[in-house]
């Protein structure tokens, strides 16, 4: 099996309102995807602080609870998929740079995938937050189907974050771009998407959203033909004690 090195980060932007010092983090939510499967998510870590910043590590596991059926060459299987995942942070005032590393196994699409990313925010004194992430992604595909029509597929993801969190609710929105090259196809996959998400700042450690993200505008496949619109409904809680 080919090894993976992976690195990517993930935004601090809707914990800014969260302590900082050593503390446990979490989520729990469920997503509904109007043209796949509905998950439920998990996800706990720890973080703590270090002489040049701050180091964290997660572990976050996604179970199928029901929506569209898997297909033909996909695992039927409790577990959907699981992330393992550490970051590092460093902060310069209300700035901040954040590299973060993960492996992803997804157990029905028999598929590992590796994540460089590197991400840098400012958090400004009246709520307002920006952010900005590279990743890169690098999937290797293990069943046969995906394996045969696809191969490797190396993808390249921005964000572009921006938001507000007041004393009671915050809004923010994400701007997704991915460009995929798969080992088995001549053209791209491009991918547009925008998570709007609107959270409570009120309630200590928790933080409760919710999330609808448009996805597949201006997007084509491989074969470079328009994608059909797709969308997806997130309710969670981020936590940190």
């Amino acid at each position: 099996m080919k090894k993976i090195i992976v690195a990517s980060t993930v935004s601090l932007a809707l914990f800014s309102q969260f302590a900082s010092a050593n503390a446990i983090r979490g989520e729990v939510a469920a997503e509904s995807n109007r043209n796949g499967p509905h998950l439920g998510i998990l996800k706990g870590g720890y973080e703590f602080d270090t002489d040049y910043g701050q180091f964290g590590f997660d572990v976050e596991a996604k179970s199928r609870l029901g929506g569209k059926a898997y297909g033909e060459n996909q695992h039927e299987s409790g577990l959907h998929e699981a992330t393992f995942a550490a970051d590092y942070t460093y902060k310069f005032g209300n700035a901040y740079v954040q590299p973060r590393v993960e492996y992803t196994r997804n157990v029905a699409n028999d598929a590992n995938t590796g994540k460089f990313a590197l991400k840098g925010g400012y958090n400004f004194d009246n709520g307002i937050f920006v952010a900005a992430r590279y990743r890169y992604e690098d999937t290797q595909n293990n069943n046969s189907l995906n394996n045969h029509n696809l191969g490797d597929v190396k993808t390249n993801r921005t964000d572009l974050t921006a938001g507000w969190a007041g004393d009671v609710v915050g809004v923010s929105f994400n701007y997704i771009n991915k460009d995929a090259n798969a080992e088995n196809k001549n053209n791209n996959l491009k991918i547009n998407e925008l998570e709007t998400r609107i959270f409570l700042t009120n309630l200590g450690n928790y933080q409760p959203y919710v999330q609808y993200t448009q996805k597949n505008f201006d997007s084509t496949g491989y074969n470079s033909v328009p994608l059909r619109d797709d969308s997806q409904i997130k309710l969670g809680v981020s936590m940190k004690f």
